[in-house]
């Protein structure tokens, strides 16, 4: 599928979008992004446009024309990308950073959420992009560990008492910072919705910062 709509911002360069794409060498994060989406598993509850173009099994180069906004910041490794799907009324944001631990390899944080309407479901990829490909890594092996309480800056309301939070992560585009953003199950929204609370007001993310000599996040002070 072609569009001719699809805004591209390449950054750091002095040339237009069109020219930066035919005469500069592909972007690291860009490349490392394409190892992982290609690397990534056919989830069916996954509803972003990353999935569906999976699905479909659609190349490279369709797969992004799939966005109409793409901005890529090379010389801060950072990437995003948003996009429709009209058949379906979903809206996908894709945010990716590469984070260097040599020069020639990084830690690739690939965050995409898929929005209908008011409801939203965010899922992270973590993996290791380098001269030797692709090598996806489980998100205990670069996060520390966080749990549900730390979430919470006051008193748990009810309706997440007991409730297990999901963790999407995302990228920063400057610096060597990782948000951590708690999602309440479909479940305990709904309760909390029922009784007035906003689940994204009662907790709060949290900071985490890259350190390279590791190989990992570790917590903010």
């Amino acid at each position: 599928m072609q569009r001719s709509h699809v805004l591209m911002l390449v950054l750091g360069t002095g040339w237009t979008a069109s020219q930066a794409q035919t005469t500069t060498p592909t972007p690291q994060v860009l490349d490392a992004v394409r190892q992982a989406i290609a690397a990534l598993p056919l989830v069916p509850a996954e509803g972003s446009l990353l999935a569906w173009a999976r699905q479909e099994r659609l190349s490279w180069s369709a797969t992004q024309n799939l966005f109409e906004m793409q901005l890529i910041d090379p010389a801060n490794q950072f990437l995003e990308w948003r996009g429709l799907r009209a058949e379906s009324g979903i809206f996908t944001t894709v945010r990716a950073a590469l984070y260097v631990k040599t020069s020639q390899a990084g830690l690739l944080v690939l965050n995409r959420e898929w929005c209908r309407l008011d409801r939203c479901t965010a899922r992270t990829t973590f993996g290791w992009a380098g001269p030797q490909g692709w090598r996806a890594v489980t998100e205990a092996a670069v996060i520390p560990l966080l749990r549900d309480a730390d979430f919470f800056p006051g008193p748990v309301p009810a309706c997440l008492k007991g409730v297990s939070l999901g963790v999407s992560y995302l990228p920063a585009r400057f610096g060597s910072g990782l948000t951590a953003v708690p999602h309440a199950p479909t479940a305990a929204l709904n309760a909390c919705r029922a009784a007035g609370v906003d689940p994204s007001v009662v907790t709060r993310p949290m900071q985490l910062s890259w350190h390279a000599s590791a190989g990992k996040f570790r917590r903010l002070p």
